[in-house]
């Protein structure tokens, strides 16, 4: 009795959506959306299955290896599927997330997916896609959005019926203990459903939606009381739930190498379930593998001054990539886990307040090594930052003082042939 009042209810749903986008489309419409409606509806019964697992994408990329292998040694095989990437560049091209001065969010993660992008396609395992550049949606998913609106509409409204069920009926447990997110706008709402279901249609095996972070109170012009990345992954109660955290723990894995997890309490464990975030699949409503990797907050050091942004920028997506074929069995040889070193340490002197992308490669360099943060302090008190304060002067102190030289916390002529000679790539 239950599954019918279900499946009536999603029909129901399903032909209201019809009913209205009908008024602006007409017969097409009418017809596309009584198709979906019948398809919709006979999922009803079916919601939380197991949609994807790590041993299938990892399956996949092992596949691909051999095919690779079987390829360069002379040997014919039939095409293998690649494990499929989709970046998506948080909120819409030209408008929303959150801002500090003259950044911008939405500009920001356009950047770090583009490094995401160009690290996957030099890897002949992967097929990759970013949804948009800083001023438009990538023409595919544009497309979809402007043919497959009614499409997406009725997918968001079954996916809330049918959970709406299985609250009601006690087999989806409400937990506490969630943190607080933005709402998003109707437009964004519908177009994050619409990659969801335009993912799982297109059989992407994993989602990764890139942003830096906020929260609600802080000053539009002060820096905030919080530092620290956060990797969003599904509720443990959904179909792609158990992947994407294993996939995300690798991920966290490589960040917190060389940053702190945040500091807010509700997000300090590094990788968080969340069943509200449509981009990991509010309602059940995504298939593959999906995360939402909040990288910092947007206030944060890194981030300030464009020549440290940048090589922040190239670290966070080649610790993300690190994290992925860490995840794959396939780790990445003779790196320090940043890209940032080895440098040229000629340029670089340590005064107060000196910043650029010679301090965040001497902080990830003297972390590398074992001295920053000094004794004592963490990531969050002390993170790689890019700029010298008391903690980056009193790592080289230490540094020094292991190597026998005078503690002056800048560096010198001895300092810098020291760490070229621990640097070394053999």
């Amino acid at each position: 009795m239950r599954n019918n009042l279900l499946w009536f209810a999603a029909y129901a749903g399903c032909v209201a959506s019809v009913i209205i986008f009908a008024t602006a489309g007409g017969v097409t419409y009418i017809r596309e959306g009584a198709v979906w409606t019948a398809k919709e509806a006979q999922t009803a019964a079916a919601f939380f299955v197991v949609s994807i697992t790590a041993a299938q994408i990892q399956d996949t990329y092992r596949s691909q290896r051999s095919q690779t292998s079987n390829t360069n040694s002379g040997s014919l095989t039939s095409a293998v599927k690649k494990v499929r990437v989709f970046i998506v560049p948080g909120h819409q091209p030209e408008e929303g997330g959150t801002e500090f001065g003259d950044l911008y969010e939405r500009n920001v993660v356009v950047d770090i997916a583009d490094a995401l992008y160009t690290l996957f396609a030099q890897n002949p395992h992967y097929e990759v896609m970013v949804a948009r550049t800083k001023t438009a949606w990538n023409p595919i998913l544009q497309n979809y959005f402007d043919t497959h609106a009614l499409e997406i509409e009725t997918f968001k409204q079954s996916q809330a019926v049918q959970m709406a069920d299985y609250i009601a009926s006690g087999r989806f447990i409400l937990e506490d203990d969630q943190v607080y997110h933005n709402n998003a706008s109707s437009r964004a709402t519908l177009q994050l459903y619409g990659i969801n279901k335009w993912s799982s249609d297109n059989k992407y095996d994993i989602t990764l939606h890139v942003h830096l972070n906020d929260y609600a109170g802080r000053r539009a012009k002060r820096v905030g009381i919080y530092d620290g990345f956060t990797i969003y992954v599904p509720d443990h109660q959904y179909s792609n739930a158990v992947a994407s955290k294993t996939v995300g723990e690798a991920i966290a894995a490589r960040l917190n190498a060389y940053h702190a997890t945040s500091t807010l309490s509700i997000e300090d464990s590094g990788v968080v379930e969340d069943r509200e975030l449509i981009a990991t699949g509010s309602n059940n409503s995504v298939d593959g593998v999906a995360l939402l990797i909040e990288y910092g907050y947007i206030y944060e050091s890194q981030f300030q001054k464009s020549s440290v942004r940048k090589v922040a920028i190239a670290d966070y997506a080649y610790q993300t990539y690190l994290g992925l074929q860490d995840f794959f069995e396939d780790s990445v040889p003779s790196t320090f886990g940043s890209v940032s070193f080895p440098y040229n340490w000629n340029h670089v002197d340590a005064k107060k307040e000196e910043s650029g992308p010679g301090i965040y490669a001497l902080q990830a360099a003297l972390h590398h090594l074992g001295f920053y943060p000094p004794v004592g302090k963490s990531f969050s008190l002390c993170p790689v930052s890019g700029r010298v304060g008391s903690c980056t002067r009193t790592a080289i102190e230490e540094y020094q003082s292991a190597h026998g030289i005078e503690a002056t916390g800048m560096l010198g002529p001895r300092t810098r042939t020291a760490l070229a000679h621990d640097l070394a790539i053999p």
